[in-house]
C-alpha cells in the first residue's frame, strides 16, 4: 500500500556534505572578500560570476543562492564604505552618478541602486546557471 504520510518517531540522520554554521559563515567571508577586493580592482561583473558558481554550487546545497547574493551586496558596499572611510568624496561622487543616471540627486539613492546591481547581479548568475544544468533526480 502507498504510504500514507506517516512520520517516524526517529530523528533524520544529518544529510552528508552539509556545510554547518561556520561552514556557511567560512563560505560567506572568503566570498565577500573575493567581491571585495575585485570591486576595489574595478571588476564590477564578479557577482554576476559569483552567481554562476552559486547556481552550480545549489544543486548540492540549496542555500547556496542566497549566500552568494548577500555576499555580493556586502562585498560591494565594503569598498564603497572604505572610500567614505578615507574622506575621500563619496557622497558628492554618488550624487553626481544619480544626477547622471536620471535618478535623484541623493547619495542613498545611488549606493541602494548599486547594491541592488549586485544582488541582481549574483541573481541572473545563478538563474543562468541553474536554466542550463540539468536537475540531478532524486
Amino acid at each position: 500500500m502507498a504510504d500514507q504520510g506517516v512520520v517516524s518517531a526517529e530523528p533524520r540522520p544529518a544529510a552528508r556534505g552539509v556545510p554547518g554554521p561556520l561552514g556557511w559563515a567560512a563560505a560567506f567571508v572568503v566570498l565577500t572578500a573575493l567581491v571585495a577586493a575585485t570591486a576595489e580592482a574595478g571588476a564590477w561583473f564578479v557577482p554576476f560570476i559569483v552567481g554562476v558558481a552559486a547556481g552550480v554550487a545549489s544543486l548540492r546545497w540549496r542555500r547556496m543562492v542566497v549566500l552568494a547574493v548577500f555576499a555580493a551586496v556586502a562585498g560591494w558596499a565594503i569598498p564603497m564604505w572604505l572610500l567614505a572611510l578615507r574622506d575621500l568624496p563619496a557622497g558628492a561622487t554618488a550624487r553626481a552618478i544619480a544626477s547622471l543616471a536620471g535618478l535623484p540627486p541623493y547619495a542613498a539613492v545611488t549606493i541602494v541602486a548599486t547594491l541592488l546591481l549586485a544582488a541582481l547581479q549574483a541573481l541572473a548568475g545563478a538563474w543562468l546557471t541553474r536554466a542550463l544544468l540539468p536537475r540531478p533526480r532524486p
